[in-house]
């Protein structure tokens, strides 16, 4: 009798674990859940791949952001509640324990850095994040960048711009300089070689050429397509509609000879809080959109912290190379607003060599399940054991 039991013990251990092997294929292949409606994005740039089949969210990966403030705004939700970091965790958007470095509080801070952080954890929900100010200077932005480094950056991203270099009037610490000169391109290039991938944006003024650290080598410079939660939308200020996966008409164009940006993402990303007072709002309920090569480059940084997680030998030089060469364009070759073309994180993450991690053959699972019962069930009805 107790081998019998032992055998029933065993059959039905072995339906039980069928079962949680037949729950981990349902995990693995149902569409990822993100932190802010930003699917259409996600679909667009391979980042449902990336989550699903690789099973990246950044965990491991320190990302460092730089924006004007993070958390000393007054910035409200779409019911003209009081927006703030403690409510973004609350409400799942935002991770606790982002680690601030330097704040910037006067007035004028829209906690743009925020909303970048939102954008950053909807895409690597498992990378920690840091956060200095840029704001104060071109020597604030250089002495940023070097603390994020220190403090153990893996990835780097900003969306600080300063004048260009030849503008008149301005003081020297208001003047972005053309790579190598500057303190920023100075801080750039050593974060770079200390082995730190640094991102940033484009801008969006498409009447005045990339400048500045955006036309650092050592930086991947990221201009703006539309993947808003709508298929289209009217742009007032040019006059024009936009379909998704169209480059946005205010995004900067680069310099010829100089094969910047580097790759365009997605912009008009959902966001909970009204960043500057006067977002659109977005078509998902309770949210407002993020337009802008602000909202690009962190976007494209998140993407790149999923791909370190799945390579982390990978240098800086490797990722931007497979974001540049497996983005998709429509047109062929270097283009200097599209610059390689849109990133496609799953295209990216097959470049650097990962594979992606196994799932079971969907057939065979059911019908071991059906198998484990079935002998269950027959051992009970044919030896059927005493009560306890």
């Amino acid at each position: 009798m107790r081998d019998l039991r032992l055998l029933q013990k065993i059959v039905t251990s072995g339906a039980i674990a069928t079962t949680a092997v037949l729950g981990s294929f349902v995990a693995q292949v149902q569409a990822a859940t993100f932190t802010l409606p930003i699917e259409p994005a996600a679909k667009a740039t391979g980042v449902d791949v990336l989550r699903d089949r690789y099973n990246l969210d950044g965990t491991g990966i320190t990302i460092g952001f730089l924006s004007d403030s993070f958390n000393t705004a007054e910035t409200f939700d779409i019911s003209g509640n009081l927006d703030t970091y403690a409510t973004n965790i609350a409400n799942g958007y935002l991770p606790s324990g982002i680690n601030v470095l330097k704040e910037y509080s006067e007035p004028g801070a829209g906690d743009e850095g925020r909303a970048i952080a939102q954008l950053i954890h909807a895409v690597a929900p498992g990378a920690n994040l840091v956060f200095h100010t840029g704001v104060g200077g071109v020597d604030e932005l250089a002495q940023g960048i070097q603390a994020l480094a220190a403090a153990g950056a893996d990835i780097i991203v900003d969306d600080i711009g300063y004048n260009p270099q030849d503008t008149p009037d301005v003081p020297p610490d208001l003047l972005d300089l053309e790579p190598p000169n500057g303190p920023i391109n100075q801080a750039i290039t050593g974060a770079f070689n200390q082995g730190i991938s640094y991102f940033t944006d484009a801008g969006n003024a498409s009447d005045f050429p990339i400048y500045g650290h955006a036309n650092n080598p050592n930086a991947l410079t990221v201009g703006a397509v539309y993947y808003g939660s709508e298929p289209s939308y009217f742009n007032r200020a040019f006059g024009v509609v936009v379909d998704q996966g169209q480059i946005q008409p205010f995004s900067s164009q680069g310099n010829p000879g100089l094969f910047k940006p580097d790759v365009v993402a997605p912009d008009a990303l959902p966001i909970s809080f009204d960043l500057g007072g006067g977002s659109r709002r977005d078509i998902n309920p309770g949210f407002f959109s993020f337009f802008g090569t602000s909202a690009s480059a962190p976007y494209t940084a998140a993407v790149a912290a999923l791909l370190l997680q799945g390579d982390p030998t990978a240098t800086p030089t490797e990722i931007y190379s497979v974001l540049r060469n497996t983005a998709v364009s429509p047109s062929s070759g270097f283009d200097s607003r599209y610059g390689f073309g849109l990133i496609r994180g799953d295209k990216a993450i097959a470049a650097l060599g990962v594979e992606p991690k196994p799932v079971p053959e969907p057939s065979a699972i059911p019908a071991l399940l059906c198998v484990a019962v079935a002998i269950a069930l027959f051992l009970k009805r044919s030896h059927p054991l005493p009560n306890a």
